[in-house]
């Protein structure tokens, strides 16, 4: 079970080695091994043994579109699709999606890119609900927050 004190950030941009990281947990909980997205080599998925994803790291252009985001930008946002199945999207540009790619076993997590040559990365889509990933961890403090202010307002 994760703590409700989450205290790094979920997607980090490091000048120093000019790699980005996205965590999807927190590392020290789980156990991974590192992939290479065969697409695109700048992409390299931490794999976990209880979880399927415990982050992704990127290196080269698509790392340094997350240096180029803005702080308040940098996070997973929550949304539906046309049948009301809800998902999570991380958005570097906003430019059409030409590809969509899954690593493997782990349909789940789809890599956006604007080019058929899966080199231009705009984006990763997130089709889980798996109470360990961080980000919905955060959304569901978010709507229990919220819930107690309204519940405040009316004297409940």
């Amino acid at each position: 079970m994760m703590t409700n004190n989450i205290n790094f950030e979920q997607i980090t941009y490091s000048d120093e080695t000019e790699t980005g990281y996205i965590y999807f947990t927190e590392p020290e909980k789980f156990e991974y091994y590192s992939e290479l997205l065969p697409e695109n080599q700048e992409i390299i998925i931490d794999l976990g043994k209880e979880v399927p994803v415990v982050g992704i790291e990127l290196d080269g252009k698509s790392a340094k579109k997350i240096a180029k985001l803005p702080i308040e930008q940098r996070s997973f946002i929550k949304k539906s699709d046309n049948d009301g199945h809800d998902y999570y999207s991380l958005s570097f540009e906003d430019k059409p999606v030409k590809q969509s790619i899954s690593y493997e076993r782990i349909v789940e997590v789809k890599f956006l890119f604007a080019d058929d040559e899966c080199l231009d990365l705009i984006g990763i889509e997130v089709y889980s609900d798996n109470p360990d990933y961080i980000f919905i961890q955060q959304k569901e403090r978010e709507s229990k927050g919220m819930l107690k202010k309204i519940l405040g307002r009316f004297g409940k």
